[in-house]
C-alpha cells in the first residue's frame, strides 16, 4: 500500500529552490521514523517540520530524477549521432548483442551465487551500497563476452534489500536467477555450493565446472568477522579463500567487496591468470604489487609474471 501524507498542520516552512540532494538511505529513514494510521495514511500533526520537509524533498527528487533520465538518455543518443557522423567505431556491444547474450547460452562454465541473507545486519547507508554492487556485478556479467550463470538468493520479499532494488527499474528483467524467501543451500545442491571467505584456510587455485561459488552480499566494513565462514560450517559447506597472498603482496586487508570478487572470478573463469586479475581488478587503495615468487613455490607464477606488462593499463575501481 503506498503511504498517503495529509498535510493538516501549517509548519511554516518552504521548500527549498535548490536542487534536492537526497540520498536513498535518508528516504528509508525518513520513513522508518513516521508514524502511521491504520490505513498507511501519514498525518502532517504526528510529523516534525525536518520529516515534513523531507518529505516535501523526497516528492521533488522523485520528480526531478525522471527528468534527469530522460535528458542523460538523450544526451547519449546525441554522442552516438555524433560518432556515426564522424566514423568513430563503436566502443562496445550494442543493445541488442547485450540482449541476445544470455547466460544460459554461454560457454562459461562459472556459476556464483550472492547471498543476500543478510538483510537485518546492515543499516540504511550499506544496504544501498549493497544493492549498487549487485548492479555493478550484473552490469559487468552482462557486458562480458561469456557471462556467469548468476543467482541472488536470500532476498527476503519486501524487505530492505528488495525494496532498494525496486528503485531500479525494471531490476525483474535481469538476466539473474532470483530466489526471494529462498537461500543458496534451499535452491541448490549442498555438494556443489563453496562459500568463498577470506577467514577460510583453503586456497582456490583452480575453478571447477561443476561448483557454485557462493559470496557473501553483505557491506558491514568487517563489523561481523567471521559471519560468512560461521554460517558454512554450521551447514557443513566446503569454504575457500582466494589466492591474493599467493600472487600479490597488499599494504591492506584481504577481504574485498562482493562486486570485486566477482570481477576476479569472471576474469579468472575467461583463462586470465590470477596475479593479472587480482592487478586489474583490485582498487588503487590496496597497493597491490606482483609477488616475489621463489623456485620453490609451487605453480605456474613465472608465466603469470610475463603475462602481466607494467605497461599496461591497470583497471581501478573504487568501492566501498
Amino acid at each position: 500500500m503506498e503511504t498517503e501524507l495529509k498535510l493538516t498542520a501549517d509548519t511554516g516552512d518552504d521548500v527549498p529552490n535548490k536542487k534536492a540532494k537526497v540520498e536513498e538511505n535518508q528516504n528509508v529513514e525518513t520513513f522508518n521514523e513516521m508514524k502511521t494510521d491504520e490505513d498507511g495514511t501519514i498525518e502532517a500533526s504526528k510529523l516534525s517540520k525536518r520529516q515534513i520537509k523531507k518529505l516535501r524533498k523526497l516528492a521533488e527528487w522523485e520528480i526531478k530524477k525522471k527528468e534527469k533520465r530522460l535528458k542523460e538518455r538523450e544526451k547519449y543518443r546525441q554522442k552516438k549521432l555524433e560518432a556515426l557522423e564522424k566514423g568513430e567505431p563503436r566502443t562496445g556491444p550494442s543493445r541488442k548483442e547485450l540482449k541476445r547474450n544470455k547466460a544460459a547460452e554461454s560457454k562459461n562454465f562459472l556459476k556464483v551465487a550472492v547471498d543476500l541473507d543478510y538483510d537485518d545486519l546492515m543499516i540504511d547507508k550499506d544496504i544501498g551500497k549493497c544493492v549498487k554492487q549487485l548492479l555493478r556485478i550484473y552490469t559487468i556479467n552482462r557486458r562480458s563476452l561469456a557471462p556467469a550463470k548468476l543467482y541472488f538468493t536470500g532476498i527476503k520479499k519486501d524487505g530492505k534489500i528488495h525494496k532498494s532494488l525496486a528503485k531500479n527499474d525494471g531490476y525483474e528483467n535481469w538476466d539473474v536467477q532470483w530466489a526471494f524467501n529462498k537461500t543458496y543451500h534451499e535452491i541448490l545442491s549442498k555438494n556443489d555450493i563453496l562459500y568463498l571467505t577470506s577467514d577460510s584456510d583453503n586456497v582456490l587455485e583452480t575453478l571447477e565446472k561443476n561448483t557454485v561459488y557462493v559470496i557473501g552480499g553483505i557491506v558491514d566494513h568487517n563489523h561481523q568477522k567471521g559471519l560468512c565462514m560461521d554460517r558454512a560450517q554450521k551447514l557443513g559447506l566446503r569454504t575457500a579463500r582466494l589466492p591474493l597472498s599467493e600472487h600479490i603482496d597488499m599494504k591492506t586487508r584481504t577481504v574485498l567487496s562482493t562486486v570485486h570478487v566477482f570481477e576476479i572470478l569472471l576474469k579468472v573463469s575467461e583463462g586470465i591468470s590470477w596475479t593479472k586479475t587480482l592487478l586489474e581488478v583490485l582498487p588503487m587503495r590496496k597497493g597491490a604489487k606482483p609477488k616475489e615468487y621463489t623456485s620453490s613455490f609451487n605453480g605456474d607464477k613465472d608465466s603469470d609474471i610475463e603475462e602481466f606488462d607494467k605497461n599496461d593499463t591497470i583497471i581501478q575501481t573504487e568501492e566501498n
